[in-house]
């Protein structure tokens, strides 16, 4: 078996990691990165290029897995434009010293909380959404003052091409540089050979827990943005026209390539039946009547995750849909029932366009059932009852969510988005983002002429009592 180290392909792509990555440490601790007049300013011309570029982007994207471009302009460009404006407005307010209360007993003095940039971080981005993917987090680490190694999914490779093209015009190749290659490979060369500040990583499950336990090695700090089987629940006096539109469309968007989708749907028995044919309803009218010919709807990525959700339309009945076109590497919207909720079809998170559908008749059933896949990535609740909602956000731990509608909740920068737990770890999105690349640094500034004798040893029954008195009030 050939050590794949000593592979000429190996030792040549690790020369030139070698030749990228320590020269950002020393960019970063001669300070280049500190004014944050100059992070504004890569922020702007990160937006203008993006501006300038968005055909190119779109097209890129296009050519990847024929995503429509008024998908990509909602998902991936809009959104990311979002960001950056959000964050050239505020990043001055955001990184100034945070004036914080001192108790009384520490007085007189006054309390700063100081945000300092972590360093040199690795950003390892997901394929489905490839442009967001990337630039979000990348916008957060510039903002918060960092170096940044970038490392796009290798199975967009167009995409990944105009994502270095786009960085390497807008930033010194020491503040931020992308890394192209197989995610494997390359993800290995770069945890086995480089030691970050910080390690920000979007996909699975299993691939996260690779990378927790080699940041492990270096006491490295992570932020993992994983999957999980998100459900949609539907009360049983809802609405299910308005239920059905909104998850319909939040679920084969990007031809349910999504993590934060609607991964399965728990309905009230009594609406089961209403709820199906609204949701078919819905499918023709966004997709048309053969899907499998729409320029609205995406392909799927490619053929081992094709194969993987053919696979998995085994495990159910198919109410609706279900046809595909291996050609083109396109499955039609597909609702489903499954046989038993220990399939892999209930087990594992789709990450395509099958919609299982699943009902129940008490609320102890919803929550068992997620309680089989326990702390899914996003919930969606559609109630009308405020009991029935305060049972299920108080039961189930959840990384975010919406009520009434779907996936929505990832537009509002104010938010924090992330996991828990199997779903992931840690938060971005705005001033979150900047909080995840920064160290926080805590001061306490006392006056130079004060002193507190009850403070020193020998601590006498008189000075306790009064210390005693002193943390009452």
């Amino acid at each position: 078996m050939v050590d794949v180290s000593l592979t000429k392909e190996y030792q040549v792509t690790l020369s030139r990691l070698q030749e990228i990555i320590p020269p950002m440490q020393q960019y970063f601790d001669d300070g280049n990165t500190l004014d944050i007049s100059h992070r504004k300013q890569c922020l702007l011309k990160l937006q203008q290029a993006i501006e300038e570029n968005t055909d190119a982007i779109c097209e890129a994207i296009h050519k990847d897995f024929h995503k429509p471009k008024g998908e990509m302009m909602l998902t991936e460009i809009l959104t990311t434009l979002a960001e950056l404006k959000h964050f050239i407005d505020n990043i001055h307010q955001w990184t100034k010293a945070q004036s914080v209360s001192t108790n009384i007993l520490l007085m007189p003095a006054s309390s700063m909380i100081y945000r300092s940039p972590k360093g040199t971080v690795l950003i390892i981005a997901p394929w489905n959404y490839p442009f967001y993917l990337s630039m979000m987090p990348l916008i957060s680490a510039v903002a918060a003052g960092n170096c940044v190694v970038l490392k796009p999914a290798s199975e967009t490779y167009h995409t990944s091409l105009i994502i270095s093209q786009l960085v390497a015009s807008v930033f010194d190749a020491k503040h931020v540089s992308v890394v192209t290659g197989e995610g494997k490979t390359t993800g290995e060369m770069l945890l086995d050979n480089f030691e970050f500040n910080h390690i920000f990583f979007t996909g699975s499950a299993r691939v996260g827990r690779w990378i927790m336990s080699k940041a492990a090695e270096h006491l490295t700090p992570v932020t993992l943005e994983l999957g999980g089987k998100s459900p949609s629940i539907i009360d049983k006096d809802y609405e299910v026209d308005r239920a059905a539109k909104k998850i319909v469309w939040g679920k084969f968007i990007n031809a349910g390539q999504t993590c934060v989708c609607t991964d399965y749907v728990l309905v009230h028995k009594s609406q089961y039946q209403a709820f199906a044919q609204k949701c078919i309803h819905y499918i023709k009218m966004f997709f048309g009547e053969d899907p499998l010919q729409s320029e609205d709807y995406s392909y799927i990525i490619n053929n081992t995750r094709f194969d993987r959700i053919a696979t998995l339309m085994q495990e159910g009945e198919i109410i609706h849909g279900g046809r595909m076109d291996q050609s083109k590497r396109c499955i039609e919207p597909t609702l489903i029932v499954p046989h038993s909720l220990d399939t892999a079809l209930m087990s594992e998170e789709i990450f395509g366009p099958l919609l299982p559908i699943i009902t129940y008749e008490d609320k102890s059933e919803v929550l068992a059932t997620i309680r089989k896949n326990r702390y899914p990535l996003s919930l969606y609740l559609f109630t009308n009852d405020a009991s029935f909602k305060k049972y299920i956000f108080d039961k189930v731990e959840f990384g975010g969510g919406c009520e009434h509608t779907t996936v929505y909740h990832l537009g509002n920068p104010h938010l924090p988005f992330g996991g828990v737990q199997r779903s992931g770890m840690g938060s971005y999105h705005g001033k979150f983002g900047l909080d995840a690349f920064s160290n926080v640094k805590p001061v306490l500034n006392t006056a130079k002429w004060f002193d507190i004798p009850l403070l020193y040893q020998p601590y006498t029954s008189q000075k306790l009592s009064i210390l005693k008195k002193l943390f009452k009030f």
